[in-house]
């Protein structure tokens, strides 16, 4: 029992320091061995390619807005009870469909009524007519005066002007009567009806709205400080259209090919922007208007552009500078600044800063830091930055 509560109190916190010490102190040593001269880090093994220059076009993706080609209201034309609906909210309807009926009873006795009146101001004028017959020919004879003459020439014009009146109230009560059956105006997709059957409307009320969709048209915008603004391919027109790929669906993956038909006159003052419209088959009516899409437009064609991937870039020594890492024949790497051109779908273009045929490394800059010497990878081959 004493020898037992004698270990109790034997303090083992000296002898742990020890050891703990002891460890740093080993693993220091360790490290100033493997950094020790004569003991080098293998050379970082990256990827490095020739610059070389070559043909690119460069594109543009704009941003843009699906809204029909075509949008009319369908209004009632004449006023009275609406009868029937005979079409299907939301499907496709072609030119002159019939879409509405109101009651056309009125409308049908006021034609009646036109047609008597015509009838009856043709039989005046028929009477007037006759009457004028007479009196001319006993005029020409000295037997009726100038004023009887006169009379019966007058007579004879107001009953010619009264069957003309007579006439036109027909045709406008036949074109009422037709205004009863409200057809589509044009093809296109047929809207919720806004009026339900039995109720009175009147002359303007709108009663549906019909959407042609194919081909849909989208309005998309620039900016006014885009480079390419004033270029050629952003100045489409009714004679100089321009090609344009509309790009949809969730990853954009799912593309059109249409054109580029509109550029406004003006810019927004508000957001400095110039907007585009651009025109696209649509058959199975897959877009509906207000989808968010994007449109793809070449604006440029380089010759002979130096090219080189995106993953070669880095960040250069002043704020938002660029820079690349050359390699020279002895695998020695340097930053290099250089000036940055559009984005082709090849790779980044370089405006200035690197040669063709100069050695750039195209990969695992991160491990990398100027003035060291690389390895390139697979045995040194290398390959042309061209895709």
């Amino acid at each position: 029992m004493a020898s037992a509560q004698l270990r109790s109190k034997i303090d083992i916190r000296p002898a742990l320091t020890l050891l703990i010490t002891a460890s740093l102190m080993l693993g220091a040593m360790n490290a100033r061995a493997e950094t020790a001269p004569g003991k080098k880090m293998p050379p970082p093994i990256v990827p490095i390619e020739s610059v070389k220059t070559i043909s690119v076009t460069i594109h543009q993706t704009f941003s843009g807005v699906t809204q029909a080609e075509r949008q009319v209201d369908v209004r009632a034309q004449v006023s009275g009870i609406l009868k029937t609906r005979a079409y299907v909210e939301g499907q496709k309807v072609d030119k002159d469909t019939p879409l509405f009926v109101i009651d056309d009873k009125p409308y049908v006795a006021a034609l009646n009524e036109a047609i008597a009146n015509q009838s009856s101001a043709e039989a005046a004028l028929n009477s007037v007519q006759r009457n004028w017959n007479r009196i001319k020919t006993l005029f020409s004879k000295g037997v009726a005066s100038d004023k009887e003459r006169d009379d019966a020439q007058s007579a004879l014009e107001m009953a010619q002007a009264a069957v003309k009146v007579a006439q036109a109230k027909r045709v406008a009560a036949k074109i009422n009567v037709d205004y009863t059956r409200i057809n589509a105006p044009i093809a296109g997709i047929a809207g919720r009806r806004t009026v339900a059957v039995g109720n009175l409307v009147n002359v303007g009320d709108k009663l549906t709205q019909i959407e042609a969709i194919d081909p849909i048209q989208v309005i998309l915008t620039t900016s006014a400080d885009n480079p390419y603004a004033d270029s050629p391919e952003l100045k489409p027109g009714p004679n100089h259209p321009i090609p344009a790929t509309l790009l949809y669906g969730t990853d954009g993956s799912k593309r059109v090919e249409g054109q580029l038909n509109y550029r406004a006159v003006s810019i927004d003052p508000n957001t400095n922007s110039i907007t585009l419209r651009g025109i696209f088959p649509n058959p199975d009516q897959t877009l509906q208007p207000n989808e968010y899409v994007r449109v793809n437009v070449a604006v440029d064609k380089l010759d002979a552009a130096l090219i080189v991937p995106q993953t070669a870039l880095t960040s250069g020594i002043r704020p938002g500078s660029h820079a690349v890492y050359t390699v020279d024949s002895q695998n020695k790497i340097t930053l290099t600044p250089v000036e940055l051109g559009p984005m082709s779908d090849q790779g980044q273009v370089i405006k200035s800063g690197l040669s063709a045929g100069q050695r750039i490394v195209t990969d695992g800059l991160v491990k990398l830091r100027p003035d060291i010497v690389v390895e390139p990878y697979k045995g040194g081959k290398e390959k042309a930055v061209k895709k």
